[in-house]
């Protein structure tokens, strides 16, 4: 699709299987703890435990019956959730946001989830002071779909046209498609980690969908 841009557009995405996969960071999660029980355990169980991901299995559960370490169950969902991930853009997605910066465009993110998971996702991306605003739910003090998210960005920067993009098809667009924002929904290519249903009322549903960011197509003028 053709997504035309001038100098008052806002573009706005959503941050988990949006601009990376979020099982990445959960892969990198399972390799951190991996190494912090490696001592204890004398193995790496890097592989054991995405199989018991994979297997819908309690990860954190099963290790703890099956291995004897120090962790308890709440210290390794908070290994989890707050360490430092490894994780990067892929080019298209690079390729997008760098086009967008070349040419002066206002971007910005609207992602819920915890202040410090979100920003150490950032800050490993590298791409956080690319943002002219970050909003993570933690922080702002309410979730999609609630309009106050959004609502936010037109108050801040007025007289815009706003895009979003994102991946939640159960309450990504329901608020920008009140505010007549273009949407954009991204496809799971298989990778999600929550799984996309596009059977849903129309005022859920983006005005386009794209597979990836090659579809995207950057359409520039000074008007």
């Amino acid at each position: 699709m053709v997504l035309n841009i001038n100098k008052d557009s806002f573009v706005v995405f959503d941050l988990d299987d949006t601009l990376y996969k979020e099982v990445d960071f959960l892969k990198s999660a399972y390799q951190h703890i991996s190494f912090l029980l490696e001592d204890e355990i004398g193995d790496f169980i890097y592989e054991e435990m995405y199989e018991l991901y994979e297997n819908g299995e309690s990860v954190f559960d099963v290790i703890k019956e099956k291995y004897t370490f120090a962790f308890s169950i709440n210290e390794l969902v908070h290994e989890y959730r707050y360490h430092m991930p490894m994780i990067s853009l892929d080019k298209q997605t690079e390729k997008l946001l760098q086009n967008l910066k070349d040419n002066n465009v206002c971007i910005g993110i609207i992602t819920d989830g915890r202040k410090e998971s979100q920003r150490n996702k950032l800050h490993a991306l590298g791409i956080l002071d690319l943002f002219d605003e970050v909003l993570i739910s933690e922080e702002f003090g309410s979730e999609k779909p609630d309009i106050r998210n959004f609502r936010f960005y037109e108050v801040q920067f007025p007289n815009k046209t706003y895009t979003y993009i994102g991946d939640n098809f159960k309450k990504d667009f329901i608020s920008p498609n009140k505010l007549s924002w273009t949407t954009i929904g991204l496809l799971d290519n298989g990778q999600n980690i929550h799984k996309q249903n596009l059977d849903l009322p129309k005022e859920h549903l983006p005005q386009y969908t794209i597979k990836d960011f090659s579809e995207l197509q950057l359409k520039f003028s000074n008007s």
